[in-house]
């Protein structure tokens, strides 16, 4: 490596691969490590733009085109610009105001070029390995850079309960030349260590959201949106049966419903339109935060959604997301803090709920510190090493 930390007259630059403009929870997790990192010593870090600073873009327009087809485009963009243009307005206004975005904009084709700028890559966190989301052979796994680099991953999330041979294969050669290795979810460690047959090849971490003091949050939060009590509601891609259970659920508690609506426009029915008592069309993700600080309950299908619910000492529920391979980074962290299980399914009843064993959040914090010191010692030693 060129210059690495305390070694020389200048900063290590360090660059992060990650998802960064997705949704509300991959902005969070973008912002909490790179805060993490610009606080070392001797760090600088920026996250690699790779697919245009701007969500309203004539790149990011072409790329979904290729990818997911003209009508879905166009559905797409029919929510986007529609009702969900003020939501992205002030996610926009957040991402660059508050996440350092490399100026240059990288392809798969130019990606080798962040090789004559940066010492190392972090890759990580979200679900950037999950095969069934992004190929094996994509930026996320750092193929592109130089073996005198330094490479690192930090908590990314492998979302599969198992690996075919052929991705064993390719998982194991990526890995090879990283100087240190975590995953954010237990399976996914277990799947790394048994492709290397080394206990002590990839450890868990925790989420970087997790990772920095809830001082943090605290002081990003925005003030309080609704006043009187209430549940909030993130489903990012929600049924009418699931509806339907958690608006007796609301009656029950005699508490007003918060959503924010149409998260996954892809998806949209019809009857997410009158779902809600109060719709939240244009939050930032400090109104994100909030929403979730000053509700009574949390019922969500989203991993962040979960972490914020737990920092904040919310009841929460999880639904399992629909899509591929969304179960296990749900179940994982509610294992992972000892937290009974908080999954429903849409056909269980308001007695069901009411049912499950409240969560003692004396323990969660107890092992939040002690994991959070195994995660930052982990993150340190890979950077400073």
């Amino acid at each position: 490596l060129g210059t690495r930390a305390g070694k020389g007259d200048k900063k290590m630059k360090l660059a992060g691969i990650t998802w960064w403009r997705n949704n509300y929870g991959s902005i969070l997790q973008a912002y909490a490590l790179q805060q993490t990192l610009i606080n070392l010593s001797d760090i600088e870090y920026e996250i690699i733009n790779q697919y245009g600073r701007r969500i309203l873009s004539s790149d990011n327009l072409i790329d979904k085109l290729k990818r997911i087809g003209l009508r879905k485009t166009i559905w797409r963009a029919f929510w986007k610009i529609g009702i969900k243009g003020l939501r992205n307005r002030n996610i926009q206004r957040f991402i660059d105001e508050k996440l350092n975005i490399s100026a240059e904009q990288y392809t798969n084709e130019t990606i080798h070029r962040a090789n004559e700028r940066y010492d190392g890559f972090v890759c990580g966190s979200d679900q950037i390995w999950n095969p069934m989301l992004t190929d094996n052979y994509s930026i996320y796994w750092l193929g592109f850079a130089d073996n005198a680099k330094l490479k690192i991953s930090y908590a990314p999330s492998i979302g599969v309960e198992s690996l075919t041979s052929e991705q064993k294969k390719i998982i194991k050669k990526n890995l090879s030349s990283f100087q240190a290795v975590s995953c954010r979810e237990n399976k996914g460690t277990e799947l790394i260590n048994k492709i290397f047959d080394d206990e002590q090849k990839c450890i868990t971490v925790l989420d970087p959201t997790l990772l920095v003091e809830r001082t943090l949050w605290d002081n990003l939060c925005s003030k309080r949106k609704y006043e009187g009590s209430y549940i909030f509601v993130y489903m990012l891609r929600g049924t009418k049966k699931q509806y339907q259970l958690i608006q007796k659920y609301a009656k029950n508690k005699r508490l007003k419903i918060v959503t924010m609506p149409f998260l996954d426009s892809e998806y949209i029915k019809w009857y997410d339109l009158f779902f809600g008592n109060k719709k939240l069309w244009d939050a930032s993700p400090t109104e994100f935060i909030s929403v979730i600080r000053y509700a009574e309950y949390v019922i969500t299908d989203s991993f962040h959604c979960m972490v914020f619910s737990c920092l904040y000492h919310k009841p929460f529920f999880t639904f399992p997301k629909i899509g591929k391979a969304q179960l296990s980074r749900l179940t994982g962290l509610q294992e992972l803090l000892h937290i009974p299980s908080r999954m429903i399914n849409e056909t269980d009843t308001v007695e069901t709920l009411e049912s499950m064993e409240e969560i003692n959040w004396s323990i969660v914090e107890k092992i939040l510190e002690e994991k959070k010191m195994i995660s930052q010692d982990y993150l340190k030693k890979a950077v400073l090493r």
